[in-house]
């Protein structure tokens, strides 16, 4: 019997993965797609509860969300911005104009955009430690909103049409702040020392979706900062910055910063995680402001609105070309590609990738699993990976490949 219960089990993992072969496409950024406003208009979904966590008043807080979709958009995978508003984690709401501003202009584009509102309140003292766990838990909050896209797309049948591999995050100012730590303060090692995380639930926190990556494709960073910028590591995901370089409120380099007139601590504005970063090799695009304020895309004067322009411009320039694809490659190419074989297949978990021609080919490869978690990923150079992935569980992956051509390859593999 064990050999036909084999069989029955890889049949319904083939047959899963061609159920969800549809969805699991790359995106496609072609038709002036994330690029130019291709849709009049955009249909808003308020309060959807992603959520729920112990705020500082210890009660329990309901975490909402308002979702913007392009309205009357019929592309089932589009990527994703999770954006929070400012307010020195003291106040401020979903519902702030230039968050608001931001979701309409890039759902416009064809994005998903979720505006969070997440636990607010740093208590007295107001100093860095209870300043530090007000980051925390608004981190942890954005982590759960991340979570929830994900956990939607596998348990709940993808109700926003997203791709569970190109989410984004950060927002503007404390907004900002929480992508950025979201990104890059992902190591017990690096919370300070003053603080009990444990007590706090950890990194991660209890705010919800558990057992979801909370991992994102880049961050987007208006006029926020980072606590270390030595949490910069080589490898890190991308951000872009624009930040004015008189602010007043969040520093645009390393200085300490206040709230309500209390200092708190010295922090890395945007200029000086720009350093760090191409000194490791970190794509980070800045744009400064010269002479100008904090928040200057904030309102709606004249003023206003050009900042806000440019501030959609140059985030625009920075999010599509990690949307990765590029709008020549078809479905249809990257299922018939004759020249690449995995084998064996189904595997115990060791296989190989290989390309049968006599080219050489740089490839980016990365095995994915039913939910749109990436499980594992590699590269090579020439024509044989030797991937072992024995620790893996059983079931159904699909395997996809980015060549630096920007030729995309995928195959559907099982591991039994």
């Amino acid at each position: 019997m064990k050999k036909p219960l084999q069989l029955l089990v890889l049949l319904l993992c083939i047959s899963a993965i061609n159920s969800l072969r549809a969805q699991l496409i790359p995106i496609d950024t072609s038709g002036g797609r994330y690029w130019e406003p291709v849709f009049s208009s955009v249909t808003v979904t308020s309060n959807v509860t992603f959520g729920s966590a112990t705020n500082i008043n210890n009660s329990t807080q309901v975490l909402k969300m308002d979702i913007y979709e392009p309205a009357g958009d019929t592309v089932s995978m589009r990527p994703v911005l999770v954006l929070a508003h400012g307010g020195s984690f003291i106040g401020g709401t979903k519902t702030d104009q230039d968050v608001v501003e931001l979701c309409n202009r890039f759902a416009k584009k064809g994005y998903v955009c979720a505006s969070i509102d997440y636990r607010l309140g740093i208590g007295f003292p107001i100093d860095s430690v209870n300043a530090t766990k007000a980051v925390v838990r608004a981190v942890q909050d954005m982590k759960a909103a991340v979570r929830f896209f994900r956990r939607d797309f596998a348990e709940n049948g993808n109700s926003y049409n997203i791709h569970p591999n190109y989410i984004f995050c950060g927002g503007s100012s404390a907004g900002a702040f929480t992508g950025l730590h979201l990104a890059y303060l992902d190591q017990l090692s690096e919370v300070p020392s003053w603080i009990n995380i444990s007590s706090l639930g950890g990194l991660d926190g209890n705010s919800g979706n558990p057992g979801y990556s909370h991992r994102v494709n880049g961050v987007i960073n208006l006029c926020g900062a980072l606590g270390d910028f030595n949490w910069l590591v080589p490898g890190d995901v991308p951000f872009v910055s624009l930040h004015g370089d008189n602010d007043q409120t969040v520093p645009y380099g390393t200085a300490m910063i206040y709230v309500l007139g209390f200092p708190i601590m010295v922090v890395d504005g945007s200029s000086s995680l720009a350093s760090r970063a191409s000194s490791i090799s970190v794509q980070n695009p800045l744009h400064t402001w010269y002479g100008q304020d904090h928040a200057p895309y904030y309102g709606t004067s004249a003023p206003a609105i050009a900042h806000m322009d440019t501030t959609e411009s140059f985030v625009k320039a920075f999010l599509r070309p990690l949307l990765v694809v590029p709008s020549s490659t078809s479905v249809t190419e990257t299922e018939t590609a004759s020249n690449l074989i995995v084998y064996p297949n189904p595997s115990q978990g060791d296989f190989y990738i290989e390309f049968e021609d006599a080219g050489q080919h740089s490839v980016k490869a990365m095995l994915i699993d039913l939910s749109g978690r990436t499980v594992w990923q590699g590269s090579f150079s020439g024509n044989t990976l030797h991937v072992q992935a024995a620790n893996l569980p059983k079931g159904a992956y699909f395997l996809h490949l980015v060549s630096d051509k920007g030729i995309f390859y995928s195959r559907k593999i099982a591991i039994q």
